[in-house]
Formats: C-alpha cells, sequence, structure tokens
C-alpha cells in the first residue's frame, strides 16, 4: 500500500508542476504565499483552528485558498463525482474564506484543485 501511496503522490506532483493552472497556483512571485498554512479564528462564537493547503494573493489583489484533493471519479460519472465534492468541501473553504475576512479585507475566491484529474473548481464564497 505505501509503494502506491507514494506512486500516487509522485503521479500528482508531476501533474501539478506540468500542469498550468498547477503551476500558477505553486509559483512562488504570488504575494502573501503560505502552504500548509495554520491559523486559529472565531466562527460563529467558536475558536476555530485551521490549516489552509496554499493561500496566496494573486496579480490582481484576489486572495485564492486552494485546497488539493487527490480524488478522482473512478471512471464514473466525472461531473458528478467534481459535483459532490464540491458541495462536501463547501463548507469547509467558506470556513477558511471567513476566517482570512476577518484578517483583511480583499476579494477572496476558494478552489478545490485535482491534480489528478487535471481539474480546478473555484467561486466565490457566499460571504462575498
Amino acid at each position: 500500500q505505501l509503494d502506491a501511496a507514494l506512486k500516487r503522490v509522485q503521479t500528482a506532483v508531476e501533474r501539478a508542476t506540468s500542469d498550468e493552472r498547477g503551476r500558477w497556483i505553486l509559483d512562488g512571485a504570488h504575494t502573501e504565499a503560505h502552504s500548509e498554512y495554520p491559523l486559529t479564528g472565531v466562527i460563529d462564537g467558536t475558536a476555530r483552528q485551521i490549516v489552509i493547503d496554499r493561500t496566496f494573493v494573486d496579480e490582481s489583489g484576489v486572495r485564492w485558498i486552494v485546497d488539493y484533493k487527490t480524488g478522482d471519479h473512478g471512471g464514473g460519472d466525472r461531473e458528478g463525482f467534481l459535483r459532490q465534492e464540491r458541495e462536501r468541501y463547501a463548507a469547509q473553504l467558506e470556513r477558511y474564506a471567513a476566517v482570512l475576512g476577518k484578517r483583511e479585507n480583499r476579494d477572496v475566491r476558494v478552489a478545490l484543485y485535482y491534480p489528478l484529474m487535471g481539474e480546478f473548481l473555484d467561486w466565490a464564497p457566499s460571504g462575498d
């Protein structure tokens, strides 16, 4: 199982670094860029500890919050899989945006990035 997991990670890294969107996400030229960024914030009266996979401010001044995903649709309904994934992770990403939103005043976009599938799902959080 370890060999299979290592192969999957290696493939994900190779695809992310050969994919235009993946290279954009990982670009070291972004301002205020962080990977595995730990934060604590109060949401709905409760202290929340979060770790953001990747966040940065792009050339337009938009704060991006990106969550990496190594899943894939397994040859099934690709669009259905992506729709379910967005529904599954939307609340998590919107919490991340709420925590960062209390620290700065700028437009925010959240995204799920699937390097194994070459998919990037992004949207403005509902608070925007």
